[in-house]
């Protein structure tokens, strides 16, 4: 079945879901610490790469089995990445840097419609990262769909700043952005100008998607940090969920301005634990609110955040709970884990 995909809550068909095996904490550089680490100083950061935690890789790939066998069980059709060892360095003539994991698919690939796009990103050992993924893409390309990739990124250390955080930690440089810097909201994606995604990043995209009928929105000053899906969060047509810190009534995306809006604040939340050393972790608890849409009446949700499914349930949303143990040690919750290649339905406007 080829690539079609247009939103998170079509009902899902087919789907990538993560591994652990083989990640590593990656070259502590500029661009690891823009990425992940940024509030964090040198200091705090030393040592911080290399093999991770067994307790951590071992809770991380059960969990991650747990949820490819609960998708199976709902006839969901679960591809898993081949496991590689990204502790393997590599160069480009400005640096050296080992890889980082396959353990979020959903990073670096922006399926749309029957296209799929590869993304730059901003974050050096991630530059070969979705070489796993590569059968499937032949494959795909051979029954008609379009594979795209972005330019690759310089990723010189000029690329990058730390003195002022209220602005991007990556400067606008380069073509540089990642999949969930887009909210795909069919024939509209939002995207998200943050230390994952550029202004170029923009305007590049907007070059391959706009002649094919999308309007791409860019959406700045809600959040800075990495990515946009534990931040907005389309439940249906109609229906959005915000993360009330970033996002407020007086403060959101107006792209959504007629739909019904969830506010989430962190009292609706368990923070979970960060196991990295120090204390340090690469992303917030906010990535509690991070779900995968089954359908828009299904979603697949951290088994501890059961004050998020009561308010789920209120708006007619049933939870599927899950462990997501290691989620904030290894950046990435159930969004992050996962790639939908196949949802039922076309690709619609709904906001015309």
């Amino acid at each position: 079945m080829a690539v079609q995909s247009n939103n998170d809550w079509d009902p899902l068909e087919e789907i990538f879901v993560g591994t652990a095996k083989g990640a590593v904490l990656p070259t502590m550089d500029p661009s690891v610490r823009s990425f992940s680490y940024a509030t964090y100083s040198e200091e705090e950061l030393k040592g911080l790469e290399g093999p991770h935690d067994k307790q951590i890789m071992e809770e991380a790939e059960e969990d991650l089995d747990i949820l490819a066998d609960t998708l199976t069980k709902l006839d969901i059709k679960v591809h898993r990445p081949t496991p590689t060892d990204h502790s393997v360095e590599f160069s480009s003539p400005d640096w050296t840097t080992t890889g980082w994991y396959s353990f979020c698919p959903r990073d670096l690939l922006l399926p749309l419609d029957n296209m799929i796009i590869e993304c730059s990103s901003p974050m050096r050992a991630r530059q070969y990262e979705t070489r796993v993924y590569y059968d499937y893409l032949y494959q795909q390309m051979k029954e008609g769909v379009q594979w795209i990739k972005s330019p690759n990124p310089i990723l010189k250390d000029d690329l990058y700043q730390f003195d002022d955080l209220s602005v991007p930690t990556v400067k606008n440089n380069e073509i540089v952005w990642e999949a969930p810097n887009i909210v795909r909201l069919g024939k509209d994606l939002l995207y998200q100008h943050s230390n994952t995604g550029s202004i170029l990043g923009y305007e590049w995209l907007k070059t391959i998607v706009e002649p094919r009928g999308y309007r791409l929105h860019l959406a700045e000053d809600f959040y800075f940090f990495a990515h946009f899906d534990s931040t907005v969060i389309p439940l249906r047509p109609g229906l959005v969920m915000f993360n009330a810190e970033r996002c407020t009534p007086d403060h959101y995306p107006k792209i959504f301005e007629s739909w019904d809006k969830i506010f989430v604040g962190m009292d609706d939340l368990v923070a979970p634990n960060a196991n990295l050393p120090n204390g340090v972790s690469p992303c917030s608890p906010w990535i509690g609110m991070n779900l995968l849409s089954i359908n828009e009446n299904c979603v697949v949700i951290d088994k501890d955040q059961e004050p998020l499914m009561r308010i789920l349930d209120k708006h007619g949303i049933e939870s599927v709970a899950c462990p997501a143990r290691q989620a904030r040690s290894m950046s990435g919750g159930f969004h992050c884990n996962t790639l939908d290649v196949k949802r039922k339905g076309g690709l619609e406007s709904y906001f015309d």
